[in-house]
């Protein structure tokens, strides 16, 4: 029993040494270069060794030990700090340093440096955030990751709703996002639809994303085509520093083409007969088209007897019409024409369009034209009947005649 306090007291009597000693030694971050340090950046830090007591004897021994985010970058780990004078003078006290590079993913905010102090046999750790390096991003970014339109063409003097992703790429909270759309160009037809050109979001947190909405509406009378808006974008990281960014949201005013093809006139109305049909092209839309070819399909109620089965009819303006005429031979025992047609043509904005129809025309008997006064009756045979007919009744009357005599 006696043996174990003995050694109970052994072990505080050192324990009691050691505390002793080494705190007679203070380590303190003196400075870090650059403060805050951006992560990927080479980091240079100072620490200031000083002795709080009398003269040691020893040298002291300062050991860095990095950990991520921080490695060493050209340098060692372990420095003799040498024997320590008693601080009573500010020049008694060494200053250690060392560079450490910070890792490209390092997350923003504190990140702990930690140390080894040896003195002799004694040591102590600095592993509780004694020493904190300040990393921060170089700006917090506030990334635009998507903007959807619907519709995605604005028809002239109708709305459409802007959709605007964004997410929070930076490492810390982000608050207080305002987005304001600049509508004051004169040469803009556009503007907000009932509802303000600013939208907020109060904070989001990082690498998170949300989405805010503009409702706007062209101009009646806007020309197709593409549109900037600029777009000013403030916020707030959560260190309470401000971040301003410009960006464009662009707009495209236009409508879906509305060219229609039909059968304008036709120089023949009957089957197994020859003539001209004139196709038009009506643009009933809100918009030009541009570039219109038109090819037309073979069918077998009709042979084509112009030279090509392709015309080349270029532009064709909002509320204007083109035709095109063609020559071709109606088959027998038609009763409807029927004329494929295929389209191809480019929007105001230059978007690819294809469309195929048929056109139809209803065919009709001689009787029927005659009937509705298209063609004259021709009573050639009425009266060639009512020459012989005369003929005939006057040979018989002169024989009557003779025989009465």
């Amino acid at each position: 029993m006696v043996q174990k306090i003995l050694w109970c007291v052994v072990f505080l009597l050192s324990i009691s040494f050691v505390t002793a000693l080494v705190p007679e030694i203070e380590i303190t971050l003196q400075s870090q270069s650059p403060d805050p340090v951006e992560p990927g950046q080479i980091l240079t830090v100072k620490f200031k060794v000083e002795n709080t007591g009398e003269v040691l004897n020893k040298d002291t021994i300062v050991e860095l030990l990095p950990s991520y985010p921080f490695t060493l970058y050209g340098d060692v780990a372990t420095k003799n700090a040498g024997k320590l004078l008693s601080s009573n003078s500010e020049s008694n006290a060494v200053v250690v340093q060392y560079k450490v590079k910070v890792d490209e993913d390092a997350v923003e905010g504190d990140n702990e440096l930690e140390l080894r102090l040896i003195h002799g046999s004694n040591t102590r750790e600095y592993t509780n955030n004694e020493f904190l390096i300040d990393v921060q991003t170089h700006d917090a970014v506030l990334d635009i990751t998507k903007i959807e339109a619907e519709p995605v063409q604005i028809p002239p003097g109708l709305t459409s709703k802007v959709t605007v992703s964004v997410k929070n790429q930076a490492d810390s909270l982000l608050k207080d996002i305002n987005f304001e759309l600049d509508f004051s160009a004169s040469t803009l037809p556009l503007a907000p639809y009932q509802s303000s050109s600013q939208r907020r979001i109060s904070q989001l947190k990082s690498k998170f994303q949300d989405s805010l909405a503009f409702t706007i509406i062209a101009d009646p009378s806007a020309t197709p085509g593409l549109y900037k808006i600029p777009m000013n974008i403030t916020y707030n990281d959560e260190k309470g520093r401000s971040y301003t960014s410009e960006d464009v949201l662009a707009v495209t005013i236009g409508d879906e083409p509305q060219l229609k093809p039909y059968i304008k006139k036709s120089t023949t109305l009957q089957s197994e007969s020859a003539g001209k049909i004139t196709i038009g092209l009506a643009n009933s839309g809100t918009t030009d088209v541009k570039f219109v070819e038109m090819t037309l399909v073979p069918d077998d109620s009709y042979k084509l007897v112009s030279t090509s089965n392709f015309f080349y009819i270029g532009d064709v303006d909002s509320d204007d019409t083109e035709s095109e005429e063609i020559e071709l031979y109606i088959e027998d025992d038609i009763e409807k024409l029927q004329v494929p047609v295929k389209l191809k043509f480019f929007d105001a904005n230059n978007k690819k369009f294809t469309q195929q129809t048929t056109l139809t025309m209803d065919l009709f008997s001689s009787r029927d034209l005659k009937k509705f006064g298209v063609i004259e009756s021709n009573n050639t045979w009425v009266i060639f009947l009512l020459l012989i007919a005369a003929g005939v009744g006057f040979y018989f009357y002169r024989r009557r005649s003779s025989a009465k005599k």
